[in-house]
């Protein structure tokens, strides 16, 4: 017998958790599984399935305490019904209990056929949650890896490079759900203005710490239903983001290439930056991916976005006043955004993505017209894709590029997120934002 009707959501977040570890991308998934749900329980799957794929380790290491057999050798569907209903026991209190154990147990009626072993394994959970075991293990990255539920690889690598404690809250800030934050845009209104409409439509906002045009939105009645959203005066971009963007520092009238445009967030805030003259070529090897430029530039009613299909590593055409190159990254510090992320790769993702960065950049640099800027952004934490690949391009190009301090171009209260050597560096816990990297090159003239 199928599940019930008013457990649906929770089937929908079972699908998903079982698509996102069978290697598809839980965001995706998730677009397609919440479209027939209203806001409550479009909310409840999303907190579901990325509550689930951010504490996987430690959830699955308190149902071991409790299991005869370790989670890993049941099948998949099992697995994550019990997951599911060990995250709803542990973390959400305002989910009773009893409904916890009760449609996880109906879930395994349909998926998994071991709806005994789930309610005896809930159960014998539930009666001991006020006193459950906590992991503690001598290894340090063993201990780290369990209990905030990173990969070993990578908590290895972070404490290698910034010591035990801060990659402790490096970790937390990883499971803190991330802030939904917009940028104003500045072609047709002001933060403040948007503001003053936003709150007028029900929705509460604050002001952005470092962006200047951003602002974070701490409720609303959903996107769709805001004029505002519908009306183009906004776009949803994480604030660090629009500092990437920010150091570009396009003038109107420039012409523009942001190399790995899709889905076109930093191409319109460009155009939007350039007061919409000049030109800006939005290029990306996706043809799919760049339908969402064309629909972000007609909504925001940017006109200068050209979506051009190729790629960025043998683009050769024309000169630009400023290039940016979004680089593709292993994205590990996005991991609160996407948390499947942290169980879909492996280590060599980081050398992987250097290998296709360097070419990238190489060919990029030969696109900057002489006095030009290239600016080169990651949404990673790992020097091999940005600090050190960055000094290495200067090493061998110093006669033509020199690194450009970043500072100038952002906003007074983001200059501190510049470093010594002119590297703009944020992350999860320190401020509080996206993990991203920039650096701003200028060519010789």
């Amino acid at each position: 017998m199928p599940v019930a009707q008013k457990d649906r959501p929770r089937e929908r977040a079972l699908a998903v958790l079982c698509g996102a570890e069978r290697g598809t991308f839980a965001d995706s998934l998730l677009e397609a599984a919440r479209r027939e749900f209203d806001g409550r329980d479009s909310a409840f799957i999303l907190e579901l399935v990325y509550g689930v794929l951010r504490q996987r380790s430690l959830l699955d290491w308190t149902l071991d305490r409790f299991s005869a057999n370790p989670l890993g050798t049941t099948d998949i569907e099992t697995r994550n019904i019990l997951r599911l209903g060990a995250y709803q026991l542990l973390f959400l209190d305002k989910v009773p209990a009893s409904a916890a154990v009760n449609t996880s147990t109906e879930l395994a009626k349909e998926y998994g056929r071991k709806s005994g072993y789930v309610n005896g394994l809930l159960r014998n959970l539930e009666r001991n949650r006020t006193s459950l075991p906590r992991p503690a293990y001598d290894d340090p990255v063993r201990q780290l890896s369990v209990q905030y539920s990173h990969p070993g690889w990578l908590v290895w690598r972070w404490i290698a490079r910034y010591g035990q404690e801060r990659t402790g809250k490096l970790l937390a800030a990883s499971n803190r759900p991330a802030p939904l934050v917009i940028r104003a845009n500045i072609l047709r209104t002001t933060r403040d203005e948007l503001r003053q409409a936003l709150a007028a439509e029900g929705a509460e906002t604050r002001e952005t710490t470092y962006a200047s045009a951003g602002l974070e939105l701490l409720s609303s009645p959903g996107l769709n239903n805001l004029a505002s959203f519908r009306e183009g005066r906004f776009l949803v971009q994480d604030e660090a983001a629009q500092l990437a963007g920010m150091m570009v520092a396009p003038a109107p009238g420039d012409t523009v290439l942001d190399a790995c445009a899709a889905p076109g967030g930093k191409a319109t805030h460009l155009a939007e930056l350039m007061g919409d003259q000049g030109s800006v070529v939005a290029l990306d090897s996706d043809a799919g991916r760049l339908i969402r430029v064309a629909e972000n530039s007609i909504r925001l009613g940017t006109t200068i976005v050209r979506s051009v299909v190729g790629n960025a590593a043998i683009y050769r055409e024309g000169l630009f006043d400023k290039v940016l190159v979004d680089a593709p990254c292993s994205g590990l510090g996005v991991l609160r955004r996407h948390p499947d992320g942290r169980w879909n790769k492996s280590e060599k993702i980081v050398a992987e993505r250097q290998a296709v960065q360097r070419s990238i950049l190489t060919n990029c640099a030969s696109l900057v017209k002489p006095g030009g800027a290239l600016i080169y952004a990651t949404c990673t934490t790992e020097p091999e894709e940005n600090e050190d690949l960055i000094n290495a391009f200067i090493a061998s190009r110093r006669s033509e590029f020199r690194i450009d301090d970043a500072a100038p171009y952002l906003p007074p209260s983001a200059g501190p997120l510049v470093g010594p050597e002119g590297f703009f560096r944020t992350f999860p816990d320190e401020p509080s934002l996206d993990g991203f990297f920039g650096a701003r090159l200028v060519r010789a003239t």
